[in-house]
């Protein structure tokens, strides 16, 4: 899986924000504030840094002090088959037989691929990477692919991020002589491709601690432990190699939205120093084009500026520009290749727009009709003829968010036809597509995130099942109650209280407070971004920016401090805000971003308001 939803005016991503609440009930909780004891319970750490972690499951000294340890390195006991493969690779190297490394085409399968491609270069393997087209080929191993790497005399095939499904695939590369190591991350819905070697921390009775690796993450396990069993590297030479692989991990662990806990965390974490310290020739090259500053490249940035450049080669071109952008060792062919990286982004925001706009009518017309009482489903179908496969997934999310229901993007061909799903938490797609497995040619995915292809012929027929499968969720009470939710031109929907943090008054906000939050990046998935309550907040102005006016700017009061804040996708209430007297308290809830570096080269901090309330 992987973003969704592209930047919103000025850089900023949506987020779901509730209505202006002049009066009533404000939509959020405030979550137990502990005591100053508590607080004051690790010595040295910022009683701030105390409380989030503490409400994000992470709590006495000893978790304290390991989560900020942010040890990376793999912990006992290791995935099922590693060894294995560990052994299959080793025995390559010696023979110097010819090694694929195949990886899938959304971001998390490129960094993992060119992850896996370096670290056996390290080892003096013979190796080449090799990424599906998306529209030709499809997503994970294709028998194509696997007549063409026997042809070239590939005697071991590697996967990254995909395989574990490819059961007839995998059987055919066995068939000509190939053996298979797979490693792969994700749910094991139907029957399980049979290779040398599975590592995939989700098989049924796998021992390794971390489920929630991303395919990278995976990849960097394999690399690894593969590294330290080399006998012709120095421990210098280890340490560099091994270390030079933390950017990948954390580009791809990062953009697959995988929960950022744990051994997530502390590998994203070393990554992004990694990136902002030593970053490879690739990676600086898409920093400089997104007009992002070295040096200083945060979580936030990934997901929106270089995972999407990324994504593009997948989406509209040839993956395989991607792998070579990270491997590529010299600054002027790398500045080349994101050149084309970015012009294919381009490319793709034009499409997904198109495409967005079409299934928007459709949903909203299904909509409509729930409204009038005429029908109703909990699952949302939208579909069209020859729209681009590679921007489904993304219109999907953004549907998905808006809609906050099951959504379905088809593009729809005269024989066969392509789909991406998304759902908000608490939904199971991979489920709902397991439980009619007939249906489809193929089909994969995450809980929140799937893909499927299947005869066109069978579209009514899919439509049907995933309506009435979660249709029967929601009436036994087993789908999330925000399902309901339309919007806003049919019904207000009550909002989902934002779990706040804890109280941080704005004139708070100062070094201290950001060094705290520094050294808990970075937030996402999993490990939430804090939220925080400041009260008896004077609006002394206010006024619309971004493109055609759709954020809010507001300059405000607390105390004998001013600060500005961003309500991103709220221009249109300007007219109520700027009318509301300067000596009238409001409460906000608010979150914190680390923006660029300011003219004496620290970061800046940007406020942005996630509700308002003036009752």
């Amino acid at each position: 899986m992987e973003p969704e939803e592209t930047p919103g005016a000025e850089g900023l991503p949506a987020v779901p924000a509730p209505a202006l609440k002049p009066t009533g009930a404000a939509p959020w909780r405030l979550m137990r504030e502990l005591s100053l004891a508590e607080l004051d319970g690790v010595a040295g750490v910022p009683r701030l840094s105390v409380q989030l972690l503490h409400n994000r499951g992470i709590t006495g000294e000893a978790a304290v002090r390991r989560f900020l340890a942010g040890e990376w390195a793999a912990r006992p006991p290791a995935p099922l088959d590693l060894d294995a493969a560990v052994e299959r690779v080793q025995l390559a190297c010696r023979r110097g037989e010819r090694i694929a490394v195949y990886g899938d085409f959304d971001c998390d399968g490129v960094t993992s691929c060119a992850l896996l491609t370096a670290a056996l270069r390290t080892l003096g393997a013979t190796v080449a990477p090799y990424v599906p087209m998306r529209d030709a080929d499809g997503r994970g191993l294709n028998l194509a692919a696997v007549t063409e790497l026997g042809e070239a005399g590939t005697r071991l095939i590697i996967t990254t991020d995909c395989g574990s499904a490819n059961v007839a695939e995998v059987a055919a590369a066995q068939a000509a002589g190939m053996d298979v190591i797979v490693t792969d991350h994700h749910p094991l819905l139907a029957e399980v491709a049979r290779p040398l070697a599975l590592v995939n921390p989700r098989r049924p009775g796998d021992p390794s601690p971390n489920k929630d690796l991303a395919g990278v993450g995976v990849a960097f396990r394999l690399a690894e432990q593969l590294l330290a069993g080399s006998a012709t590297l120095t421990a210098a030479a280890h340490d560099e190699a091994l270390h030079s692989l933390l950017d990948l991990v954390a580009i791809g662990t990062i953009a697959d939205m995988v929960p950022l806990a744990g051994e997530n965390h502390a590998l994203a974490r070393a990554g992004l120093v990694r990136l902002n310290t030593r970053p490879r020739p690739g990676f600086l090259a898409l920093v400089r084009l997104a007009r992002l500053t070295p040096g200083h490249v945060t979580a936030r940035d990934i997901s929106f500026a270089l995972a999407p450049r990324l994504n593009a080669a997948g989406r509209l071109g040839n993956p395989q520009l991607a792998v070579e952008l990270l491997l590529e060792e010299h600054e002027a062919a790398a500045a080349a290749l994101a050149d084309r990286l970015d012009t294919l982004n381009t490319e793709r925001q034009r499409e997904m727009d198109t495409v967005a706009r079409e299934a928007r009518r459709q949903l909203l017309t299904d909509l409509q009709d729930e409204a009038d009482g005429r029908r109703g489903h909990r699952a949302l179908f939208a579909v069209g003829a020859g729209w681009h496969v590679g921007v489904l997934g993304l219109v999907a999310g953004r549907l998905a968010e808006e809609f906050h229901r099951p959504v379905f993007i088809v593009s729809q061909g005269e024989e066969e036809s392509r789909g991406s799903a998304r759902a908000p938490h608490g939904y199971d797609l991979g489920a709902a597509l397991a439980a009619r497995e007939p249906l489809f040619r193929r089909f994969g995915g995450h809980a929140q995130a799937a893909g499927f292809t299947l005869a066109t012929s069978q579209l009514a027929a899919l439509r049907s099942h995933v309506e009435q499968h979660f249709d029967a969720l929601a009436a036994a009470g087993q789908a999330p109650a925000e399902g309901d939710a339309l919007p806003q031109t049919f019904a207000a929907p009550a909002p989902t209280p934002l779990d706040v943090d804890c109280r941080l008054p704005l004139r708070r906000l100062a070094a201290d407070i950001y060094a705290s939050l520094d050294a808990l990046e970075p937030f996402g998935p999993g490990f939430a971004p804090p939220q925080f309550l400041s009260t008896d907040v004077n609006i002394l102005s206010c006024w619309r920016s971004g493109p055609e006016g759709r954020n809010l700017r507001l300059r405000l009061r607390d105390g004998k401090t001013t600060k500005v804040a961003v309500w991103a996708r709220h221009g249109d209430q300007f007219e109520r805000l700027r009318a509301v007297p300067p000596d009238r308290r409001a409460t906000i809830v608010y979150t914190l971003s680390k923006d660029a570096p300011g003219p004496h080269g620290a970061p800046s901090w940007l406020i942005r308001i996630l509700a308002l309330d003036l009752s």
